[in-house]
């Protein structure tokens, strides 16, 4: 734990009230820790913390940077204004937003032994920045960033307005157009441009348009910003403070909050079928173009997806969405990718939903077909007391779902700006499934012919096989178990005619709970031998069961054929 500061705010947070710390800083989840009378809470959707005074935490070795080198003499007004007003409006969801670079303090690289930083080009220096973000050299220099920024903001908003430094606070509806460190412009005509467009950055809203109609769908999309499209009549009590340049909303007690999107130009929940479609109006919407990716990872526990990340060029390794999960939680997470190679394509989407009447706990299941691999069902635990659901059957599918903080997604669709594919689509083929050995499985099936190439995906540590991913012949590609692209070493193998695999079991850490695993190998000769008994060989024929959790595995080759085969 690190222990920071807090800075609290007025009974509107419009200014800054006084300081407390240094504490230690709680885990995520429902806990509160109770310090001189103070509670430190990050309990979701906690109803006290509602009508509590709102707070920014800052470690105290960065406060003391800030306070020395602001010269500002209401600093603590300015850092209150810059840290609270981030939050777009009181309860507004975690937006985790891309911060920009931060421009470090190299005068200081000599002193700390780092001389040839200075020279370094910027993507060089970049890669330093994300894999040491959390080091002293780089909060030292985020620091002094936000004490140059205070400087600036200050002498901006001054210059450009006599009362900017002064709070404004009038109702949104009254307000034409505004940008971040400009005062707000009013226009009698305003009421003509019924639509309004906020957008937000890693610092808070940033501006304010006004458009004559809602924006035409398009296929873009930013991890960089956010954006909230709504109509005027929506605006009803919603007040805008103004203040050192920056603005921040203050929403009614009718109000339960705003819809966000990653994109500005994003659809209407008309346009887009959800199953699950739990939907408020402070739903926080993300968006992934599936055309545009070579796979998904979604990260699964007890059946619930909490996170989802696309592989793109942009961000190829899906750690980067797993580390914005809490600690506890990534304890318990399985990662379940599914590959969308370069010339396969979807061409159907949908979802498992239960039966009406039953007494069965349904998890989360999506269910794919492409065009090349055939259909796939991702986070597949059971049958029983489902029926299937079709949400698109475009190939131009844009896939939608939301984020809530430490809580699963609860709402995952579809949205196509094209029209879908015309005529019937048959069923999704779903391979039979049986009853996991061990807790939390998730059951994965792919062909075992026509593989050109497999790779194995092993623990680290323990050698034991995580996932498998298949290329095949005609292009497709299957992935089994927990295939953890660009973090677990691999053992690749090309046209291989065997698949052979060794059951072990072994002992949680600092437990006497025995768990199952299994070593993998492949090979492209059929003579070939292994250091110990008990392994299994098969031909490259049937089909491959993978029964998987967070920690266990179970392989099962079935030489007779089932329902799911790869497409011509």
């Amino acid at each position: 734990m690190w222990q920071p500061i807090e800075i609290l705010g007025n009974n509107d947070s419009t200014a800054y009230s006084h300081r407390k710390g240094p504490y230690h800083f709680p885990e995520h989840g429902p806990n509160t820790r109770g310090e001189n009378g103070v509670y430190l809470c990050r309990k979701p959707g906690c109803r006290r913390c509602v009508i509590s005074p709102e707070a920014s935490t800052i470690h105290l070795d960065c406060f003391d940077v800030v306070a020395q080198q602001c010269k500002l003499d209401d600093y603590l007004d300015h850092l209150w204004i810059a840290t609270a007003w981030r939050t777009p409006w009181r309860q507004a969801p975690n937006l985790r937003l891309e911060e920009p670079a931060i421009t470090p303090d190299l005068s200081r690289a000599d002193d700390l032994g780092i001389p040839r930083m200075r020279v370094l080009p910027p993507e060089i220096l970049g890669m330093v920045y994300d894999n040491s973000a959390t080091s002293l050299f780089w909060r030292y220099s985020g620091a002094l960033d936000l004490a140059r920024r205070l400087s600036t903001a200050s002498t901006a908003s001054t210059a450009s307005t006599a009362c900017s430094n002064e709070l404004l606070s009038v109702p949104l509806s009254t307000v034409s157009a505004w940008k971040r460190s400009g005062p707000p412009a009013f226009s009698k005509t305003a009421r003509q441009l019924p639509i309004f467009r906020l957008t937000i950055d890693s610092h808070g809203i940033r501006e304010i348009e006004r458009l004559p109609e809602r924006p035409r769908v398009q296929r873009t999309r930013t991890d960089s910003l956010a954006f909230v499209i709504m109509e005027q009549c929506y605006l009803q009590g919603v007040t805008a403070h103004f203040k050192f340049g920056s603005l921040r909303l203050e929403l009614p007690e009718t109000c339960h909050g705003l819809q966000v999107w990653d994109t500005p130009t994003p659809p209407t929940i008309e346009q887009c079928t959800f199953y699950p479609a739990d939907i408020t109006s402070s739903t926080n919407f993300r968006t992934i173009e599936l055309r545009k990716t070579t796979g998904i990872t979604l990260f699964f526990c007890l059946g619930s997806v909490y996170a989802i990340h696309a592989h793109t060029k942009a961000a190829p390794c899906a750690e980067v969405t797993y580390r914005c999960l809490p600690s506890r939680r990534q304890e318990s997470i399985t990662w379940v990718y599914m590959p969308i190679p370069q010339n396969d394509s979807i061409v159907a989407f949908g979802t498992q939903m239960a039966l009406s009447g039953s007494n069965f706990e349904v998890s989360t299941c999506l269910l794919f077909r492409l065009r090349l691999a055939g259909d796939i069902a991702v986070g597949l635990k059971s049958l029983k007391g489902t029926r299937d659901l079709l949400l698109s059957k475009s190939p131009s599918l844009r896939l939608i779902y939301n984020t809530r903080e430490l809580e699963p997604v609860s709402a995952i669709g579809a949205c196509v700006e094209e029209e879908d594919e015309t005529g019937p689509i048959g069923r999704f083929c779903h391979p039979i499934v049986g009853n996991p050995s061990f807790q939390d499985a998730y059951f994965s099936l792919a062909p075992l012919e026509r593989v050109s190439r497999i790779r194995i995906f092993n623990n680290k540590e323990t050698g034991f096989c995580m996932g498998i991913l298949l290329d095949y012949e005609n292009g497709a590609q299957r992935s089994l178990g927990q295939c953890r692209i660009d973090i677990d070493p691999i053992e690749p193998c090309s046209k291989p005619v065997r698949l052979c695999f060794l059951r072990r079991t072994y002992f949680r850490p600092r437990t006497i709970l025995q768990l199952q695993a299994t070593m993998v190998e492949s090979t492209n000769t059929c003579n070939h031998s292994h250091d110990e008994e008990g392994w299994l060989c098969f031909a490259m024929q049937g089909d491959l069961e993978f029964w998987f959790s967070s920690e266990e595995t179970m392989l099962t080759a079935i030489v007779e054929r089932v329902h799911c085969r790869l497409r011509s």
